[in-house]
C-alpha cells in the first residue's frame, strides 16, 4: 500500500479532514433544530458573557458547557443517522439506543444550564439591587 493512489480519498490531504469535520458541523446545524437551538443559547450565553465580564474561570466554565452541548448533539445525530441506517422498521433496540442518545444530549444541557445559572444569576441579581 505504498502508492498513494491507493488510499481511501479521504486519506490523501491532511486539510480534507478538516473540510470533512466542517462539512459535518455544518450539516448537522443545517439539520438538526436542536443545534441550532444550542447555538442559539451559545450565542446569547457568549454576549451575556461579555456584557457582565465575566473572569477567565467563569469564561471557562461557559465554553466548556456549551461546546459539551455541541458535542453531544453532533453525536447523538450520528447515532440516531446509524440506527436509521441499519433499522428500517421500528425496533425497541433502536428506540432504546435513541433514547439513550438524546438522553445524554438532555443531561448535558441540564448541566450547562446549572452552570450559567450558577455564574450569570448572581450577576444579574447584584446588577438589579
Amino acid at each position: 500500500m505504498s502508492d498513494k493512489n491507493q488510499l481511501p480519498h479521504k486519506n490523501r490531504q491532511y486539510s480534507d479532514s478538516f473540510r470533512y469535520a466542517f462539512e459535518g458541523i455544518k450539516t448537522t446545524f443545517q439539520e438538526e433544530r436542536n443545534m441550532r437551538t444550542h447555538v442559539l443559547a451559545g450565542v446569547l450565553a457568549l454576549l451575556l458573557g461579555i456584557v457582565l465580564s465575566l473572569s477567565i474561570t467563569e469564561w471557562l466554565w461557559i465554553v466548556l458547557s456549551s461546546f459539551l452541548v455541541f458535542v453531544m448533539e453532533i453525536l447523538n445525530t450520528v447515532i440516531e443517522n446509524l440506527v436509521d441506517l441499519v433499522t428500517e422498521e421500528y425496533h425497541p433496540l433502536a428506540k432504546k439506543v435513541k433514547d439513550m442518545a438524546a438522553g445524554a444530549v438532555l443531561s448535558t444541557t441540564i448541566f450547562a444550564v446549572v452552570t450559567g445559572l450558577l455564574i450569570f444569576a448572581p450577576k444579574i441579581i447584584k446588577l438589579f439591587s
